[in-house]
Formats: structure tokens, C-alpha cells, sequence
């Protein structure tokens, strides 16, 4: 099972490192949440997308849920194209999702249902979606002190761990 799985990875890695980036067609069967979905290929393998540049909130976050209902509303059950830059820590596919020309992770943003992620963004179109959205109020902007799902999971790990600077 595991030789398999990583046979398929080696197959996928093949097809989308032959250029930068790589465009691919799927059916997106299902959306974790509002930046991973997962897609079908033509010959039947699924896999996870990580939407590129953006970072939208966790489950657990406010607006987590709203955001993966977006997404869902968006793409779920559609065809979409695949503008794919490599993989994530977790072996997910990193790309930017089009629903026709429709960017998906732009759309997310400009919802206010996804942060820029700073640390990976490189389209400055982007943050000025993100600077237009909370202008607005749109989405998570409405929140009084939003907190960005990177800072989150960083003061949800700092709380799980504990932080008893070594006493």
C-alpha cells in the first residue's frame, strides 16, 4: 500500500516538475477546509490540494466553518484546473485553483473567508484583495481583532505544550 502510494507521488512529482508549473484538470470530491480540497483524476486517484498564497481559518477558528462552506459552494462537485508549484510539508499539492478563470484562492481571499499567507505569498494581488476585503468589512473582517490562522496554530501549540520557560 505504501510502495503504491509512493509510486503514485513519483508519477505526480514526474508530470508536474517537467515545468514550473504544471496545469492539471481534477474533480473535486471533497473539501477538508477553506484552503484543501481533494481531487479525482481521470484515472480514478485522489489527491490533496493545498491552495497556494492564502491561509484561511482552522475548524476550531471563527469563520473556520464559513470558510470551508465557501470553498464547498465554489468548487465542490466542479471540474477545476490546477495551476500547480510542488508540495507541501504534508505532500499535498500546492496550486492555484481555477473554476474556469475564476481564481479560487483569490476568491477566498476577496470574501474575506482566507488570509494572505505572507510567508508563501508572491502575487501582490493578493494583499491588495486582502487590503480591499478588510477595508470592506467583508467575512472574517467583521471580527474586531481577527487572529490569522498562522497565529492561531501557533498560540494553540504554545497552549497545548504549555510554555513554562523551563520551570
Amino acid at each position: 500500500m505504501i510502495k503504491k502510494f509512493f509510486l503514485f507521488l513519483t508519477a505526480l512529482w514526474t508530470q508536474f516538475s517537467i515545468s514550473a508549473e504544471r496545469q492539471v484538470s481534477c474533480w473535486v470530491v471533497g473539501v477538508s477546509d477553506g484552503d484543501t480540497l481533494t481531487c479525482l483524476l481521470p484515472t480514478k486517484k485522489q489527491f490533496k490540494v493545498r491552495l497556494q498564497e492564502i491561509d484561511a481559518p482552522e475548524k476550531g477558528q471563527p469563520f473556520g466553518k464559513k470558510a470551508k462552506q465557501y470553498l464547498s459552494q465554489l468548487v465542490f462537485k466542479q471540474n477545476v484546473t490546477l495551476s500547480v508549484s510542488g508540495y507541501d510539508r504534508y505532500q499535498r499539492i500546492l496550486a492555484t485553483v481555477y473554476l474556469q478563470e475564476q481564481n479560487i484562492n483569490l476568491e477566498m481571499v476577496k470574501n474575506g473567508m482566507a488570509w494572505v499567507y505572507p510567508q508563501y505569498a508572491k502575487n501582490p494581488i493578493y494583499f491588495q484583495a486582502q487590503d480591499f476585503a478588510q477595508q470592506q468589512k467583508i467575512g472574517l473582517w467583521r471580527d474586531p481583532n481577527p487572529v490569522a490562522p498562522y497565529e492561531w496554530r501557533k498560540q494553540k501549540k504554545t497552549l497545548k505544550h504549555g510554555d513554562n520557560h523551563g520551570f
